[in-house]
């Protein structure tokens, strides 16, 4: 036997069920929306992350650097603040790498009377080395360097990208704000139209003494029920789409070099709990302003 608060409950969904099936639709897309942009989030910072320790730079060395230039150069550059290796990368090697990575393409080389590409410095980072200014800095301190002719690294891509993932951030921070506000807002709404169609019984049931718990736990239960169904069926959504998405795109060279990862499950409990005390709010607002105790 259901104790009485949920019989009623029960009994509202039934009487309202277009009400509430509404506003759990709406929960729902709250929770779809906001969730896949912390799913973007997520992956969006892991990749930034692998792009960071992926960074090499490369200094291109002048023409007349000897092998004592050379070698001055690359022991001052193991100094600087943030290398963890620097490896000697010689022309002749850079251009029979060249041809191998074009394959079947080498016949773009025929016209070429000689080997275009200068002697070279790879530069590996500290795993600890990873901010983009700071990068930025160690790349001018390198290209200030003496038989230094240039130095290349992949500055305006991940420049680029770092601005699509802060957009995408503070995106993701108002759409959170302003969801939040319309899911209260709609639970509050739903459950003032539930008690406004039951005035009178419950105006009935305040003057033959009937207490909060019987008035109002009922509406309660009814709000954090539809934030939770409101959650499970957003995630539901996503984690389908999550899974169409991989299984299309899966495949691309680009997607496989990284674990695109689904929502970790603590966060998931999170958001359908955040849900649930949406609900809540929602009824609690609710039931202040009509009922005024």
């Amino acid at each position: 036997m259901m104790p009485l608060p949920v019989q009623r409950a029960v009994r509202d969904y039934r009487n309202h069920k277009y009400l509430h099936g509404l506003c759990a639709l709406t929960i729902a897309l709250s929770v779809f929306i906001v969730s896949a942009f912390s799913l973007f989030y997520l992956n969006a910072t892991e990749v930034l992350d692998a792009w960071r320790k992926g960074i090499r730079i490369i200094a291109y060395l002048s023409a007349e650097t000897t092998d004592a230039d050379r070698k001055t150069l690359t022991a001052a550059t193991a100094q600087l603040e943030g290398v963890a290796h620097v490896a000697f990368v010689s022309r002749d090697a850079a251009f029979a790498e060249l041809r191998l990575k074009l394959g079947d393409q080498t016949s773009l080389l025929a016209g070429l009377s000689d080997n275009p590409l200068p002697d070279a410095l790879e530069i590996r980072l500290s795993d600890d080395y990873h901010n983009l200014e700071d990068i930025d800095k160690l790349a001018d301190r390198i290209r200030s360097l003496e038989y230094v002719d240039d130095v290349e690294y992949a500055q305006k891509w991940l420049h680029r990208f770092k601005g699509v993932y802060n957009l995408f951030q503070i995106t993701g921070f108002v759409l959170v704000a302003v969801f939040f506000m319309a899911t209260l807002m709609i639970t509050a709404n739903t459950i003032r139209l539930i008690m406004y169609a039951r005035r009178q019984e419950i105006e009935i049931m305040r003057i033959v003494g009937a207490d909060d718990v019987f008035i109002k736990y009922p509406l309660y239960i009814q709000s954090v029920v539809l934030g939770f169904v409101g959650a499970a069926a957003g995630l539901a959504c996503l984690f389908l789409a999550y899974i169409l998405t991989l299984a299309n795109v899966g495949s691309s060279s680009v997607v496989s070099m990284f674990d695109i990862r689904f929502i970790p499950p603590a966060l998931v409990l999170g958001i359908i709990v955040c849900s649930m005390i949406i609900g809540w709010l929602g009824c609690w607002f609710s039931i202040r302003k009509f009922l005024r105790f």
